[in-house]
């Protein structure tokens, strides 16, 4: 079905995003802000949630376990699927690999991570689409940040996460936040600096202050965030409106102007016409296709010397 810009529906949008930063910052805590989150605890962390702020958890031992959990009806409940961590996610994709596919394994049974990480990264994207795409759920993934030393010795902050993996998984990510603490507030951070990568998206960017959690502040902050990319989407769309306006209007005149086509001369005035109407949208485009649809009916033929004129003179 091919759907016109002016006519896309995003109130029901999910997102796809991660949540990295330094140990004991809160990232878990921030991901289950989201709206009716489900947590796959990969890391064996929800013990150091705060027992308040804790959600419906899958504690698994292999992958093929968390397939089978998400295919469950009792999915239905939720709306957002927590991986935490990324990192703990990809270890338990090797093991999955090697287990399942034969070229992840060298002779000596070790991991390929040359063809390894290929299956990885592929079962990392089809695990996301999955669960964004067919099951209709945001998706969170928390990962914990690994500093390192840029060429000037500069410390930056990365994803913890094995080989290529720190790269991919931000393919297909919608956005991404660095959590760290400034000035005493927690905050995140969805524009990318020199220190941290990040992505930013639907007009959510820059830095946002997480409110500390109180009975005046629950822990909704994602769930907020998630809203405001959708109303951000949403507002977009009275970009259309005025052009809607116009498209209309404007092929109205079209049809009425095509219609008095009869000859060549016709035609050519029909031509002239057209061309000078306020265009909107694909109003130009589906003119010219009307156009050539009735001087073909009339055995007509378009000239650069004379324009319009019978096929044959």
């Amino acid at each position: 079905m091919i759907v016109r810009p002016e006519k896309m529906d995003f109130s029901k949008q999910t997102f796809s995003a991660i949540i990295y930063g330094a140990p004991g910052v809160g990232k878990t805590t921030v991901a289950c802000s989201a709206p009716k989150p489900l947590l796959i605890d990969f890391d064996r962390g929800i013990s150091r949630v705060r027992a308040d702020h804790r959600v419906p958890t899958i504690i698994c031992d292999t992958y093929e376990e968390v397939l089978q959990d998400l295919s469950d009806p009792s999915m239905a409940d939720f709306e957002t699927i927590i991986i935490d961590t990324g990192g703990a996610f990809v270890t338990f994709l090797k093991d999955w690999a090697l287990r399942t596919k034969p070229g992840a394994k060298t002779k000596t049974g070790e991991f390929n991570s040359l063809k390894g990480f290929g299956f990885v990264k592929t079962e990392f994207m089809n695990f996301t689409n999955q669960v964004k795409t067919i099951m209709n759920k945001n998706v969170i993934y928390v990962f914990h940040a690994d500093e390192k030393a840029d060429k000037d010795g500069t410390p930056i902050q990365r994803l913890l996460c094995e080989g290529a993996a720190k790269n991919f998984v931000w393919n297909g990510c919608d956005f991404g936040g660095y959590i760290q603490m400034l000035g005493g507030n927690r905050t995140i951070c969805f524009t990318p600096e020199q220190e941290f990568f990040a992505k930013q998206s639907h007009g959510i960017s820059g830095k946002h202050v997480i409110p500390f959690l109180d009975d005046k502040h629950p822990n909704n902050f994602m769930t907020l965030l998630f809203e405001q990319a959708r109303k951000n989407i949403e507002a977009e769309k009275d970009y259309f409106e005025p052009l809607q306006k116009q498209y209309a209007e404007t092929m109205e005149n079209v049809k009425g102007i095509v219609e008095e086509i009869t000859d060549a001369e016709t035609a050519n005035m029909a031509a002239d016409t057209i061309k000078n109407l306020e265009h909107a949208l694909t109003s130009k485009q589906e003119a010219a296709a009307m156009l050539k649809a009735k001087t073909d009916s009339l055995g007509l033929k378009y000239t650069r010397k004379d324009g319009y004129v019978l096929k044959g003179e």
